[in-house]
């Protein structure tokens, strides 16, 4: 009687949306469960989690080539940082990008990862049946996928390097999955603005505009590649251009236009 009882919630709970989502300006979640399907090949009710974190890191490779992005680096560090936090949601119970207490940037810099950019993935899957490797694999990949947040995750031009871990709950028999991207603060873009005019200067990028008075030099340093556009005085058209990492722009008057010189600092 009680199996019975028990049995007819589980269908009851089934019938709840199978996915939930959630975004913050650096992290993305995302919870499905599922029960009562999947076709186990004996033996593999508990799917081999290293398989399975090798073939999310091929898939989120293979899905951003096609879309014109570069391949991403495991980074150590990243799969310290997702393999935490897995075993930490797994042991726990305990699921969302706060569960521990800290934000996805604190844990990674806790496990020595100095970052410039860094972002996160979370999902979480249930079956009463198990899982075969390929049912987990997709159902965490093409979930991420299908969600504007997390796909934007995934296909981030900024980000160089990640770090996967997937972690099963003893005591509810969930799976946990934690997708990490990281770019490292060695790739932030640094350069210089230096004002050799007598006239204060506005320039601006990434919707921030930045007055800069005669005879001062302002340093930046960037995680993104942005183009800074200056608005020059007297209705001259302004200039655009692309720093790198060393670059110094130095502004001058002559003949009543303003210049810029690019050289490395």
């Amino acid at each position: 009687m009680y199996r019975q009882i028990f049995l007819v919630f589980v269908f009851a709970w089934c019938l709840l949306p199978g996915f939930t989502y959630g975004q913050v300006i650096e992290e993305d979640e995302l919870e499905s469960i599922e029960t009562f399907g999947g076709k186990l090949t004996q033996g593999e009710k508990s799917p081999p989690l290293t398989k399975v974190v090798k073939e999310i890191i091929s898939r989120t490779n293979h899905f951003r080539r096609e879309k014109g992005r570069p391949k991403l680096k495991v980074n150590p560090k990243l799969m310290e940082t997702a393999q935490y936090f897995a075993e930490f949601m797994a042991r726990t119970d305990q699921y969302g990008h706060y569960a521990d207490g800290n934000r996805p940037a604190e844990r990674a810099k806790e496990q020595g990862y100095n970052y410039c950019i860094v972002s996160e993935n979370i999902a979480s899957r249930f079956n009463t049946a198990g899982f075969i490797t390929e049912e987990l694999v997709q159902g965490f990949f093409q979930g991420w996928k299908s969600s504007p947040g997390h796909r934007k995750n995934i296909l981030d031009p900024g980000i160089t390097e990640i770090g996967v871990a997937v972690a099963k709950s003893e005591q509810s028999g969930y799976y946990y999955a934690v997708q990490m991207f990281g770019r490292p603060k060695s790739l932030s873009i640094e350069f210089q603005v230096t004002n050799n005019s007598v006239t204060t200067i506005q320039y601006e990028f990434g919707n921030r505009t930045f007055p800069l008075p005669p005879r001062y030099t302002r340093s930046h340093q960037l995680c993104r590649s942005e183009e800074l556009v200056f608005h020059w005085p007297d209705k001259q058209e302004s200039t655009t251009v692309q720093p790198n990492k060393g670059d110094h722009y130095t502004i001058w008057q002559e003949d009543e236009k303003f210049r810029i010189r690019t050289g490395g600092y």
